[in-house]
């Protein structure tokens, strides 16, 4: 599968600007919220499966909303229990943070995109503080802004089925992005990423 022209073509990976959560101004913007209503979201799953062979974990716990539905592939493909982490208390019923019971387990955290880490370590931090016992995260697509390094500090390992970089990289050879956009994207990868 050509991951970038799929993703360009589905409208999963928008070119133009983009002001992100950090503030920081980008040439693309991944809206993966669509990408579980495709068929090739099965060859994502198995490319995660395969990703992380060899890592030990009893639980998946998706990060709500876009690693929610990641994480229920991911579990129902490796036969695992799972969970969710909200970004917010509800306020009424249980108003717990962590659904699913993590105690005690050691948990696999899975988000669909990382870029600086700050809700990958929000939601490690939460199931850690509910007793899950976390050394691994993974995620579709790694941006390579800083949540390897992020993660890294507070000793999660984080696994990406895909960089931006290579997914960059594809497009620039493409005949379907404008020069403008090719520009944009080569200067971002020479200034941006790791």
């Amino acid at each position: 599968m050509d991951l970038a022209n799929f993703l360009l073509d589905r409208k999963i990976l928008l070119l133009g600007n983009f002001v992100l959560n950090s503030g920081k101004v980008s040439p693309y913007y991944l809206d993966m919220r669509s990408l579980p209503s495709y068929l090739e979201f099965f060859d994502v799953v198995e490319k995660a499966v395969e990703a992380i062979k060899g890592i030990e974990f009893d639980m998946i716990v998706g990060v709500a909303t876009g690693g929610v539905p990641f994480a229920s592939f991911l579990a129902c493909k490796m036969r695992k229990p799972m969970g969710y982490v909200r970004p917010e208390k509800k306020g009424h019923g249980t108003d717990r943070l962590v659904e699913g019971y993590v105690e005690g387990r050691k948990v696999l955290v899975v988000d669909d995109v990382s870029t600086t880490g700050g809700s990958l370590v929000s939601a490690v931090n939460k199931v850690r503080e509910s007793g899950g016992i976390v050394e691994n995260a993974i995620v579709i697509i790694d941006r390579t802004e800083g949540a390897w390094e992020k993660l890294r500090e507070i000793g999660v390992t984080l696994v990406s089925v895909f960089t931006i970089n290579q997914i960059l990289e594809s497009l620039l050879s493409s005949d379907k992005i404008k020069e403008g956009e090719r520009k944009a994207i080569k200067e971002y990868l020479e200034n941006n990423l790791r």
